[in-house]
């Protein structure tokens, strides 16, 4: 049991090495779709087996480590060039992402506490509450979005007209299809082979728009 629990821990945290090839200057902006479906998933799976709130914070903060850590190297990057603050460097690499993470594992806690029995209200719970954590993230303290999700679209600049309208913490993904469809996808399996036509067609369009 305890070994299964580790690899989960060592899978939480490359979804979120992964996650960060979203952004720029990668841009693969369909891996989000496997690597928060599959957080979800571990979510709402341990949520059936656990009542313990700290190992859903645990779960959340692992995954968000692992997503700061691996897009917020250039902090420690940029503290080379002056030795007065090479001193800096461990802290940037390790305790700036675990900050960070912190909220990923509130959105994690505040899921499973509130979350609903049916599938599809679940979805949008998450999605909602990852939306409002990132906006929080993005106010409080240093006033700095750090690595929003919505920046995975910045090759996409037809899609990002609408942050002129919504805003950039509305038109976070998590809001509506990174969460959404690939998760309908996989739970409601009698329409998969449709749904997973439409999705990656849509993709494939604005791809090579």
């Amino acid at each position: 049991m305890k070994k299964k629990i580790y690899i989960e821990f060592i899978l939480l945290i490359l979804l979120g090495f992964f996650s960060s090839l979203s952004l720029p200057p990668f841009n693969y902006v369909i891996i989000n779709f496997f690597t928060f479906s599959l957080f979800y998933i571990l979510l709402v799976r341990l949520s059936l087996t656990s009542e313990k709130k700290k190992i859903f914070f645990l779960y959340g903060w692992l995954f968000g480590f692992g997503y700061f850590a691996s897009n917020l190297y250039w902090i420690s990057l940029s503290l080379t060039f002056d030795e007065n603050f090479q001193f800096l460097i461990p802290l940037a690499v390790v305790f700036v992402p675990a900050f960070l993470a912190l909220f990923y594992g509130v959105i994690s806690c505040l899921f499973v506490i509130l979350k609903p029995k049916k599938n599809l209200s679940s979805f949008f719970l998450f999605s909602l509450i990852f939306g409002t954590i990132e906006f929080l993230r993005g106010s409080i303290l240093t006033g700095f979005p750090w690595n929003l999700i919505a920046y995975s679209f910045s090759n996409h600049l037809e899609i990002l007209n609408v942050i002129s309208i919504i805003g950039t913490y509305s038109f976070n993904p998590s809001f509506f299809s990174f969460i959404l469809w690939f998760n309908f996808i996989f739970i409601f399996k009698s329409e998969a082979k449709e749904k997973f036509k439409l999705l990656f067609s849509f993709f494939f369009n604005i791809w090579n728009n």
